[in-house]
């Protein structure tokens, strides 16, 4: 992930050395990537000194979020520690203004899949049948195919029930439940899936398991061939791009520690 600009200094923040322990409760040993999302440890958590930043994976997830970090961490130390410091890292803070853009990526920073799967279409039919656990939570977002006989199509969705998808034009190939995906979410969506590492955003159709809440934007696709740009359904529904990539700008509100942090 990184950070685009923010709207209300139109700069982005300039990045800050701030000490980060990637544990709660001891000295860390575990990598924490760069263009990963961090937090401070609960205000609650008295048992170290208070004050230091990880992972925004770590409990309570999200609460105090901080920023974005950018460089590599493998091993740092708790502020009681008898010898060290608690290492310093550059982390850009991020504001609820601050607009954040991250990748639909197939796979997290440690090589973890961020796909789906399990979709089914019949070639020639606009139905794309799947789990989700809401009606009408995937409209305005788009399914597009990593591989199988539909391998590189892109469909927007315009209605969704509990069990299928609908979108924008007919498939022109079969999808088999094997056959892996991503989802796209709609720009102006209130929750995405942060990937494993927190270093990216994880393809997922089912509503019920997106747990992070944002503030989205806008969405956008690049491709061989295809300079970045915003995803339109009047350019890009029905088409068959391949090895496209594709990317989310959204802000993070929810209990940012420099305006509004959880004190338990």
């Amino acid at each position: 992930m990184k950070v685009i600009r923010d709207l209300i200094g139109g700069t982005k923040p300039s990045p800050i050395e701030l000490p980060y322990n990637n544990s709660l409760s001891a000295d860390s040993s575990t990598t924490a990537y760069k263009g990963s999302l961090a937090k401070k440890m609960d205000f609650d958590d008295i048992d170290h000194g208070f004050g230091y930043h990880c992972s925004y994976g770590l409990a309570t997830e999200g609460e105090n979020f901080s920023g974005i970090l950018e460089e590599e961490h493998t091993a740092s130390f708790l502020p009681e520690d008898a010898t060290y410091d608690t290492t310093l890292h550059k982390i850009t803070p991020c504001f609820p203004s601050t607009i954040i853009r991250a990748e639909y990526s197939q796979a997290d920073a440690a090589g973890t899949a961020n796909y789906d799967t399990s979709g089914v279409v019949v070639a020639g039919t606009a139905t794309f049948t799947v789990t989700i656990t809401t009606a009408d939570t995937m409209i305005g977002g788009w399914i597009y195919m990593l591989d199988g006989a539909a391998a590189g199509e892109l469909h927007y969705i315009i209605n969704n029930s509990t069990t299928t998808a609908t979108t924008g034009s007919n498939w022109a190939n079969a999808v088999a439940s094997g056959d892996t995906f991503l989802v796209i979410e709609a720009s102006g969506c209130h929750f995405l899936d942060f990937d494993g590492t927190w270093s990216g955003i994880k393809s997922e159709v089912d509503d019920g398991s997106k747990a992070n809440t944002v503030n989205g934007v806008m969405n956008y696709i690049e491709a061989p061939g295809m300079p970045f740009g915003r995803l339109e359904r009047s350019k890009h529904e029905g088409l068959v791009i391949p090895n496209a990539r594709f990317y989310h700008d959204f802000t993070i509100g929810y209990k940012n520690v420099w305006v509004t942090p959880t004190v338990a």
